[in-house]
């Protein structure tokens, strides 16, 4: 295939702001794509900025500093934008020769970038000029030879944004699902030896039935109410939204207050949504809880209520099922106050730090980069840090040798190994180690007995990432320390819960879906390296 100058297909467009009329500032990153500019414009004539339409490229000629790379990018997201006057702005004369679409791709070939960077000059800041941009060769094919290699690349680009977008509604859903039941306390507890009794659904068999109530029983509903036998049966107290109270019985508390919260129980409950059961009473005989029944339901048993909740130390207190022990209510969601989280938490929850949570914690090393047997093979993956964004991490960029490895203080993490950064201004990141490697030493590991308990630290690091990150502490370099990581607190749950929780499969997604991405990537090199061998 022939190739043609690249002069003979573009031209500078060199419009300015003059009305002040285009608004939407942008800026062209090292990953080649038009992004909202973080520059600080206060004070600045916005006049002098250049405009950039729909299917227009801009670029910064300086390549020294910038990652070996030329920033350059089409504008495909806006159909205007304005610009730095620092960039040179340009489109193709007649798309009919050449698309920009197809263009840009050539700009993103790793092979562009060397060549920029060879043909750079300057002193204080190397530049690959305008001319030197026009003097560039490159193959151009037919029309619509072109138009196929653009639909190919884009199949996969789009596979890759779609992958992007569905990872970051997993990471939603999962912290959704950690607030709601470790922050919260929303977490669904119907004990797992629960079978329903009673007026049971005919439309529903046994298996679905006890599913539907299962969403319904979440712990500051009906937590630790007694399970039925179908012979017990029960008074109930059920608190409205309204502040209203609703008196029955049954003889299966899950079942009656799912029917209730449902809408299939009392017409009062149809039109005063329940909150939760705030007393319960069992008897043996249904004679026996009718009997109770109906005493509550008279002036005294109203009075009995009343002063109960005042025991208790009034509805607010029972809503948040805070301890009261003068009253003789028998709430659901009991909750009790921890000295060391100074909040509620749920009764048979405890406290423990991070190395008590784990069962083993490591930091990393650097092996000597003056020893060249240290990293003259590809033995073993070496992390830093930059790789860790609250990501799924399944590959490193770097590797060390077997003696790399022998003659420093790097240590091998297995997989499912919770990562967190330790210093600068990545500090408190965390990622989800899923191949075995060694990192630097501003890397802590925390190696988990099961992937289960693992997944629940990620998502309890990342809830809490806000506030670690603030506490790192230092003068050039802030840092957190290994010590600090160590005692940081979380909430050990009573029984299998943290089994329960969908932790461990939002991370086999989204390593998935990582995956799957880091292939369609190789699949975008080797599509932009076959440009220079497609003929037509």
């Amino acid at each position: 295939m022939s190739y043609k100058t690249l002069g003979d297909y573009i031209h500078p467009v060199n419009i300015r702001n003059k009305d002040l009329e285009v608004t939407t500032l942008l800026g062209v990153s090292i990953r080649k794509v038009l992004m909202p500019s973080i520059a600080n414009t206060i004070g600045t004539n916005m006049k002098t900025y250049k405009i950039i339409a729909k299917n227009q490229f801009a670029y910064g000629p300086v390549t020294s500093r910038n990652g070996d790379k030329i920033s350059i990018a089409l504008l495909e997201e806006h159909e205007i934008a304005i610009v730095s006057q620092a960039y040179t702005v340009f489109e193709v004369i007649d798309d009919n020769e050449v698309l920009p679409e197809y263009l840009m791709m050539w700009f993103r070939r790793p092979e562009f970038d060397r060549f920029t960077r060879f043909k750079s000059h300057g002193s204080a800041r190397e530049v690959f000029d305008w001319e030197e941009l026009c003097d560039t060769q490159l193959p151009i094919p037919t029309i619509e030879k072109q138009r196929q290699i653009v639909a190919e690349y884009n199949t996969v680009t789009n596979r890759i944004k779609l992958n992007e977008q569905l990872n970051q509604k997993l990471e939603a859903t999962a912290q959704a699902l950690y607030k709601h039941w470790f922050v919260d306390f929303e977490f669904f507890c119907l004990p797992s030896d629960y079978r329903p009794h009673g007026q049971i659904n005919p439309k529903l068999n046994e298996k679905e039935l006890k599913a539907e109530i299962n969403i319904v029983s979440t712990y500051k509903r009906v937590g630790g109410l007694p399970i039925s036998n179908g012979k017990t049966w029960f008074i109930y107290l059920i608190l409205c939204e309204d502040d209203s109270i609703y008196k029955g019985m049954t003889n299966d508390l899950y079942r009656r207050f799912y029917e209730h919260y449902t809408g299939q129980g009392a017409k009062h409950t149809q039109q005063h949504k329940p909150i939760k059961i705030i007393h319960w009473e069992s008897f043996k005989t249904k004679g026996e809880a009718a009997k109770r029944e109906k005493d509550l339901k008279t002036g005294y048993g109203r009075t009995w209520i009343s002063r109960q909740i005042e025991k208790a130390g009034g509805l607010e207190n029972i809503k948040a099922g805070l301890p009261a022990p003068k009253t003789q209510l028998r709430t659901a969601g009991k909750m009790v106050y921890n000295e060391e989280l100074e909040k509620d938490i749920p009764v048979g929850w405890r406290v423990e730090n991070v190395k008590e949570f784990s069962k083993d914690m490591k930091s990393g090393g650097t092996p000597s980069r003056t020893n060249l047997e240290y990293w003259n093979k590809k033995d073993v993956p070496w992390l830093k840090t930059g790789e860790i964004k609250n990501n799924i991490i399944t590959k490193s960029i770097e590797f060390i040798s077997k003696f790399g490895l022998k003659g420093s203080s790097a240590k091998l993490l297995p997989i499912n190994t919770v990562l967190m950064s330790m210093y600068g201004v990545n500090a408190g990141e965390i990622g989800f180690l899923k191949f075995e490697t060694t990192t630097n030493q501003a890397c802590c590991g925390i190696i988990c007995e099961n992937f289960e308990d693992a997944s629940y630290l990620y998502y309890h690091f990342l809830n809490n990432q806000e506030y670690n990150h603030s506490q790192a502490i230092g003068g050039a370099q802030q840092n957190l320390s290994k010590d600090y990581i160590e005692n940081i607190k979380l909430l050990k749950p009573k029984n299998d819960l943290i089994n329960k929780t969908s932790f461990a499969f939002f991370i086999k997604e989204r390593e998935r879906l990582t995956r799957e991405s880091q292939t369609l990537q190789e699949l975008q090199s080797l599509l932009l390296a076959k440009m220079t061998r497609n003929n037509g």
